[in-house]
């Protein structure tokens, strides 16, 4: 690892190097070959249940023809099992097959191969299946190409695979099926000699005895994997190997790095890698230790413009840190812990954005997370009916939107992060959470559950809006101050009327004066909501959403209106003793049958009661936790809200 100053000013340059790094990870997508699905592309495949792969495979760093052999072994989970289904591209050669040793004929229904057994196997049992073939994978563009060739800068060819979302079939024989993740991999690789191949897991040998003028790389990986975390990455690479001593313990990991090995590959891209050590401690803080530990993490530099999370081995082709971040902290969101469907993929790509701004502020400071969460947003807000939710699994194009998965996704984090009681809590449930699906799968009604047992309080709003809903609030404000009373008034359209007409959520403010400034967090739940606040200084400007804690448009210009606050239901002589209390608030001066319904800042209603001309109105407070509260008071004709504090 190198340290701090280094990797700041290697950061600036590698940001002056790539000024549209924003176009990142799965960014560069267009579909080839996509068929509509959800899970698998032919139900027979759900029959059985793979737990071990072994690969022999034969590729150059110089075309993208492949050849040799992929051994299944799986159980059968269905009473009886006729047929063994695969998946594979039609531009394949399947030039033989067997199970359980016995070689049979296959068929094929486009990129659908099916062998018959000649005795059905029953449940429980187990066989291995092992197709040999050879060819040249379909050609594509973009991203999303199963095996592709490029050439470096420098002059350096390479050979690099993607399988997400549903191309693993383009390269080898699969099982193309999320919710099966395989126990362990076995990864063979001859390539030419003075080539290396990137894997998953521990590289076990290097043999360049067998073949002359070869050499075959060794891979093994112990922990589950899901078929398009499965990778190989060829090239005329130096490895570069170094160890990470997590914070407070005596263990160590492996971080080992796949370079270009010429003079041209850039020496500050290698600093930037560098750095994922001390991301690697730093996450493990907050989400609990890196997964995969025991066998290694690092990177295969290629020309693949962005990145993919390939467990325990990125492929990656921008050296920008906060992209490394990025896909560092998909090991976690996305490998140790998959999305059970493909709608829920912004449990992913959502998190793993987030952790952008995690890393930014944590290692650059609070204005670098900022100035990053407001990019973030202006990308969100591009999609006035965007659905984090993806219903349209199809394709890669939908199922890897930016505006919505990546940056609305990461802005619900955020936000999540906000509804918290305390931050503590919230990075709580995202250990609770990789404690509790691990190496498994999750969706996002677990995530939900979740996060309400450690919150205390029910999510079912922010989610239905947030996750399931489209769109999001847009704010017209204005403001004006009456003596030491501060009058903010937010009218609230949403961007997609039809599908969520109101969101319910925390929004913070902000109080300019010349003295200094105010931040206070309040909840909005109604389309014309006007709040009071006592604030003695001189009101210079008020501005929403300063922190970009909460995805939502401005609507103009904010504007001081001289009349608001001015004949209201709530007048200048109001009272609301004590504010700061300890049991109880008192108010007095209301007008008769005004409404009062005490909230806390999630929205929870925990007192509701009306005023008594003449009469102080007591809401009482010596069973609520210590925090700050909003007392909404309302007629037919008018609606305030009043933050209170109890300590």
């Amino acid at each position: 690892m190198k340290i701090r100053s280094l990797l700041l000013c290697c950061l600036l340059l590698i940001m002056a190097f790539s000024a549209d790094a924003r176009r990142r990870h799965k960014k560069h997508h267009q579909a080839t070959g996509v068929t509509n699905r959800t899970t698998v592309a032919d139900p027979n495949e759900l029959n059985y249940d793979v737990k071990y792969l072994k690969f022999n495979l034969n590729v150059s760093d110089t075309t993208v023809y492949i050849s040799g052999n992929v051994s299944t072994t799986a159980q059968v989970i269905v009473p009886s099992m006729s047929t063994y289904v695969f998946e594979l591209d039609t531009l394949m050669v399947i030039d033989s097959a067997q199970v359980n040793g016995v070689t049979l004929p296959v068929s094929a229904t486009s990129m659908i191969r099916t062998i018959n057994l000649p005795t059905p196997l029953t449940s429980g049992a187990m066989f291995t299946a092992q197709v040999f073939y050879h060819g040249v994978p379909p050609p594509g563009g973009g991203f999303f190409n199963g095996l592709s060739h490029a050439v470096s800068s420098g002059g350096t060819q390479m050979v690099y695979t993607i399988s997400d979302p549903y191309v693993a079939s383009d390269w080898w024989p699969s099982k193309q099926c999320i919710e099966d993740k395989i126990d362990s991999v076995d990864m063979y690789v001859t390539v030419p000699a003075g080539r290396s191949d990137g894997s998953n897991g521990v590289l076990v040998s290097v043999d360049s005895a067998t073949v002359p003028g070869y050499s075959t790389f060794h891979w093994h990986t112990n922990y589950a994997i899901d078929y398009y975390l499965i990778s190989i990455a060829v090239a005329k690479y130096t490895i570069y190997d170094s160890y990470l001593h997590f914070t407070g313990s005596t263990d160590s990991m492996l971080i080992q790095n796949f370079f270009m090995d010429t003079a041209t590959f850039n020496p500050l891209y290698k600093a930037n890698f560098y750095s994922i050590g001390m991301i690697i401690d730093y996450y493990s803080s907050l989400f609990g230790r890196y997964p995969f530990w025991q066998e290694k993490y690092g990177v295969c530099y290629t020309n693949l413009p962005g990145g993919m999370e390939h467990q325990t081995m990125t492929t990656i082709g921008v050296p920008n840190t906060y992209i490394i971040a990025h896909e560092l902290c998909h090991q976690w969101f996305g490998d140790h812990v998959t999305y059970a469907t493909w709608g829920d993929v912004w449990l992913s790509e959502g998190f793993a954005t987030f952790s952008e701004q995690l890393f930014l502020t944590h290692f650059w400071g609070a204005a670098a997370g900022l100035n990053h969460r407001q990019g973030l947003l202006a990308t969100a807000l591009t999609d006035a009916c965007g659905e984090l939710y993806v219903t349209d699994t199809s394709s890669a194009t939908t199922l890897f939107y930016q505006p919505t998965v990546y940056d609305k996704g990461q802005g619900v984090v955020t936000m999540l992060r906000y509804l918290a009681p305390t931050d503590s809590m919230f990075f709580q449930v995202l250990k609770n959470y990789q404690n509790t699906y691990g190496f498994g799968l999750a969706n996002t009604a677990d995530l939900k559950a979740m996060a309400e047992g450690v919150y205390g309080f029910n999510l079912d709003t922010f989610f239905n809006e947030w996750v399931y809903g489209k769109g999001y609030p847009e704010y017209k404000v204005s403001w004006n101050q009456v003596g030491s009373n501060v009058y903010v008034k937010l009218i609230q359209t949403t961007s997609c009327a039809a599908t969520t007409p109101l969101f319910s959520t925390l929004l913070e403010l902000k109080l300019h004066s010349a003295a200094g400034d105010s931040i206070i967090k309040v909840y909005n739940n109604a389309d014309t909501t006007i709040y009071t606040f006592n604030w003695a200084d001189t009101t210079l400007n008020v501005y929403l959403n300063p922190d970009v804690w909460t995805v939502c448009r401005q609507i103009g210009t904010v504007t001081h209106d001289a009349t608001l606050g001015l004949g209201s239901i709530l007048p200048k002589d109001i009272k609301i003793l004590p504010n700061p209390s300890k049991n109880y608030w008192e108010i007095t001066a209301l007008p008769d049958n005004t409404r009062l319904t005490l909230c806390d800042m999630n929205g929870r209603v925990l007192w509701q009661g009306k005023s008594t001309a003449g009469v102080t109105t007591v809401i009482p407070a010596e069973q609520l936790p210590t925090g700050d509260y909003i007392l909404q008071l309302s007629n037919s004709n008018d609606t305030q809200s009043v933050k209170l504090v109890h300590w």
